[in-house]
C-alpha cells in the first residue's frame, strides 16, 4: 500500500447568513457549514503514525453559490487519534500533534496556517474498533476519537485566497497517538508528504491506490453586517 493521497472536490453549498442589514457595518457575521467529511467518502482502514512527519492532502472549494460580499475560510480541522485498546489504560499522553491549512494548491507556496494542540486522552470521547486488513497497525483491536483544531483566530476573516487548499497532520514528538486512514484509493500524485528526511516536501507520485488520513472540515462563510444571529467577528478587529 502507497502511502497517504487523496483529492477531494467538495462543495461549498448555498449557505444564507443570518445577519442583517444596515448602513454601518461594523460586524462580520460567519455560518459554518461541512466543507469535507471522509466519512460520507471512505471508512477506517488503518492506524498510522511517523515521527516528526506532515501528511497533507489536497482539497478544493466551489464558490461559485457565495453571494456578493461573502467570502470563506477553513473554520476548523477534526482528526481521528487511535491508541490500542491494549495499551490505552498505560499510555501516558502529553504529544503535540500539529494541524496545517495552506491557502494553495501547493504548501511549497502557500501561505500556511497551523494550530498545535496537546494530546490528552482523558479530553476526547472514545469508542472501540476493529481494524480488517490493516498494513502498518499490529494490533486490530484499537480505539478512535474525534479531535477537533480550531483556526478562527488563525485564519483572518477576510477569508482564504485560493479555492484549493491543503489539510496536513504532523506528528510533533513521538509515533503515537496513530492517526486513522482510510483506503479510498485516490491518486498518489495529488498527496503532499515531508517524510521529515531533510527533503521537506513532496508530491507521492506514480500509483492510483493511496490511502489517506481521516479528516473532518468545517468551513465558515463570511459577510460584513451591523448585526448578527450567527458567530459574529469585529470588523475593525
Amino acid at each position: 500500500m502507497k502511502l497517504h493521497s487523496f483529492v477531494v472536490v467538495s462543495g461549498v453549498f448555498a449557505v444564507l447568513v443570518a445577519c442583517g442589514s444596515d448602513s454601518t457595518l461594523n460586524t462580520i457575521c460567519g455560518t459554518e457549514a461541512n466543507g469535507f467529511d471522509i466519512t460520507e467518502a471512505s471508512v477506517l482502514q488503518d492506524a498510522q503514525g511517523y515521527a516528526g512527519m506532515h501528511d497533507g492532502v489536497l482539497l478544493s472549494e466551489d464558490i461559485s453559490d457565495l453571494e456578493d460580499g461573502e467570502v470563506w475560510r477553513v473554520r476548523s480541522v477534526e482528526i481521528m487519534p487511535m491508541l490500542s485498546q491494549s495499551e490505552f489504560d498505560s499510555f501516558t499522553d502529553g504529544q503535540n500533534i500539529t494541524v496545517e491549512v495552506f491557502d494553495g494548491a501547493s504548501p511549497l507556496t502557500s501561505q500556511r496556517f497551523a494550530a498545535t494542540q496537546t494530546f490528552r486522552k482523558s479530553e476526547l470521547e472514545w469508542t472501540d474498533v476493529t481494524l480488517s486488513n490493516a498494513d502498518s497497525v499490529f494490533d486490530p483491536f484499537q480505539k478512535q476519537a474525534w479531535w477537533r483544531f480550531n483556526f478562527d483566530e488563525t485564519i483572518p476573516t477576510s477569508g482564504m485566497v485560493s479555492t484549493d487548499y491543503v489539510v496536513s497532520v504532523s506528528w510533533e514528538s513521538g509515533e503515537l497517538p496513530a492517526m486513522g486512514y482510510s483506503n479510498y484509493n485516490r491518486p498518489c500524485s495529488l498527496n503532499w508528504t515531508d517524510y521529515a528526511d531533510g527533503f521537506g516536501w513532496g508530491l507521492n507520485e506514480g500509483g492510483d491506490n493511496c490511502s489517506w488520513p481521516m479528516f473532518r472540515v468545517n468551513i465558515e462563510i463570511l459577510k460584513e453586517a451591523s448585526t448578527c444571529e450567527g458567530e459574529s467577528y469585529d470588523a475593525n478587529g
